[in-house]
């Protein structure tokens, strides 16, 4: 019911309910006095009786009594407009993203609250999205720090060499090669992307599974929501680790995700985690793998799980497209 309607409604209850309320004490109060009372007093008349007082404060009472039940109404949408009120600041201040506000009525106010969701997953994603970038660019720097590192070393001990040996053009041969590699180094830093991290150094470390994929599915979950795709996630009972590299693993994911929404035209996916396998199945349009295509998406698949020592399965038909992960 719309909230027009409904305090439309609730103002018609209150015109009505005071002068039918007002009429029922009254009738009630008059019922029980001749019944009971008005013997008692020798037939005095209800209106010089000690029940006429005692049914204007009967009366009061009920009168209060419906305006506390109107004003529960009126307590009950300012609660949600202070709940959203809160939501919306705490996701414009520098904490953590707010859970989702459930949905429980389809007013205004719940429509309200669908966009606030709305918003709150697209903040996440964004979040999530930025959080990973941060990640992946600090990580390049660390490798290009160490990269430049080697040729400084060589040069310093280059320079120590010339200082007993000032002859020779080998050596200052030598110094602009390993500048011009500095130099180099330098300017291919801006040129790092997502196509090709692949000659970047792999760091083993324990992955978490779960929270890995509970992280992808959140991010990209706004997304799919946009698309009218329905994005499941069966994690498994238990913490299932894999000595990998998380931000690879991010990238494998991503990818996977990338492509069904972009091509697949699926309704739903499904990521699910079974004896320590990743199982990922959407209902999509599938594809050829043997048709050439200018998308990098399948090619990285294949370079990250080389790269990462996992093993997959790709099964592909016009019911749609399914992943099967493992690690060796």
């Amino acid at each position: 019911m719309k909230l027009k309607t409904k305090y439309q409604l609730l103002l018609f209850t209150a015109v009505i309910s005071v002068p039918m309320l007002l009429l029922a004490v009254s009738v009630l109060m008059s019922v029980i006095y001749d019944s009971m009372f008005k013997p008692m007093n020798h037939g005095m008349p209800f209106h010089r009786s000690f029940a006429y007082p005692a049914m204007i404060v009967v009366f009061l009472i009920s009168l209060l009594l419906l305006a506390f039940l109107f004003s529960k109404s009126i307590h009950s949408l300012l609660h949600k407009i202070n709940l959203l009120n809160q939501t919306i600041r705490h996701l414009a201040s520098d904490q953590r993203v707010p859970d989702k506000i459930e949905v429980k009525r389809a007013d205004e106010i719940g429509e309200l609250i669908k966009s606030v969701n709305l918003l709150i997953e697209r903040t996440t994603y964004r979040e999530l999205e930025l959080r990973q970038q941060e990640e992946i660019k600090k990580e390049l720097l660390q490798k290009l720090r160490h990269d430049i590192n080697t040729p400084l070393t060589a040069l310093r001990l280059q320079l120590f060499y010339l200082e007993d040996q000032c002859h020779g053009q080998a050596v200052f041969e030598s110094l602009y090669q390993q500048i011009e590699y500095i130099s180099e180094l330098t300017n291919e830093f801006n040129l790092y992307s997502a196509e090709t991290l692949e000659s970047s150094y792999i760091v083993n470390e324990e992955v978490r599974l779960n929270e890995l994929l509970e992280t992808a599915v959140k991010k990209w979950d706004y997304l799919y929501s946009m698309s009218g795709i329905e994005l499941h996630y069966k994690p498994a009972d238990q913490d299932v680790i894999w000595m990998s590299n998380a931000l690879w693993m991010q990238r494998l994911f991503d990818n996977i995700f990338q492509n069904t929404l972009k091509h697949s035209k699926a309704e739903k996916m499904e990521v699910t985690i079974e004896h320590g396998d990743v199982f990922i199945r959407d209902d999509g349009i599938g594809f050829d793998r043997n048709e050439s295509s200018e998308g990098l998406g399948l090619k990285i698949i294949d370079d990250t799980c080389r790269l990462l020592a996992i093993t997959y399965e790709l099964h592909t038909n016009d019911n749609g497209t399914g992943f099967l992960f493992s690690k060796e």
